[in-house]
């Protein structure tokens, strides 16, 4: 393992001497991982900070959830929000809508449909149909079941998958439906960070949990600073790891506060591999 400078150390010297752009997953970077989808709701606390951070820098929520949703559970303005893996996106001035991803709504709708009925008997799985994706969670599912489930799974999404429309990715006890399109949230990141900041005047810094994220760690690999949320260490593009969601209210507190007096170090904050 190579050990690296602690993040808010990096942070104190190359970020807050120019000037930062702060980008956030949803899900398990914000809030908790929980059981079903409905119930990661965002802390008072954590919208307070968010809310403070929107009067310093700009600020981002790149999310597979949908953009309606992240809108409603965040539901602070000033914020740049990207829903569905970024084919969604709004913002201060700016609305995104990949023409693309819209041609593939019929078949993800028409999966999801399939999938409900063909998962129906398994107890705890949940379709989520998000319009542009879809995602089957299946956190509550019991382990004697899982083996059905992924088999029903994949017979249902493997046709979609094989005529090119849509792809299948792993996350967190969730399978994610998307278009079969060149986009991701390192795509969306860039997006983004172009519209906020064109002449490059700012340091992208990006928090994400999932595998999902590692597109936007990838994106920002030679421009800012990636951090991955893990108990664990584990193989990333990831520069820096804080712990859980605990560490990352810490770690915004400390940007927040840090703008006029110097950061602590934290030997939690160490560089992943």
């Amino acid at each position: 393992m190579v050990k690296m400078e602690p993040l808010l150390s990096q942070l104190e010297y190359k970020c807050l001497g120019r000037g930062a752009a702060l980008l956030f997953d949803y899900d398990g970077t914000l809030t908790p991982i929980v059981k079903s989808p409905e119930l990661a709701v965002l802390s008072q606390d954590m919208r307070g900070l968010l809310k403070r951070l929107t009067k310093r820098y700009p600020v981002a929520i790149i999310t597979g959830r949908s953009l309606a949703d992240i809108k409603k559970l965040v539901g602070l303005k000033k914020i740049y929000y990207a829903g569905n893996h970024g084919f969604e996106i709004s913002g201060p001035k700016i609305q995104l809508m990949s023409p693309q991803a819209e041609h593939v709504y019929p078949t993800i709708s028409k999966l999801c449909t399939e999938l409900k009925n063909g998962l129906g008997h398994i107890h705890g799985v949940f379709v989520e149909d998000k319009g542009l994706t879809a995602s089957v969670h299946y956190r509550r599912v019991a382990q004697k079941e899982l083996h059905d489930l992924k088999n029903i799974f994949w017979k249902m999404a493997k046709p979609h998958v094989n005529s090119a429309k849509i792809k299948v990715t792993r996350g967190k006890k969730v399978f994610e439906i998307r278009p079969n399109i060149k986009w991701n949230k390192g795509k969306a990141i860039i997006w983004i960070i172009d519209v906020i900041d064109p002449k490059k005047e700012l340091t992208p810094i990006y928090l994400g949990d999932d595998r999902t994220d590692e597109d936007g760690f990838l994106a920002l690999k030679d421009r800012g600073l990636t951090v991955l949320v893990s108990e664990r260490r584990r193989k990333s593009n990831a520069k820096f790891l804080l712990k859980n969601v605990a560490e990352v209210k810490i770690f915004l507190k400390k940007l927040i506060d840090g703008v006029n007096h110097a950061y602590t170090r934290t030997p939690r904050s160490n560089a992943v591999e």
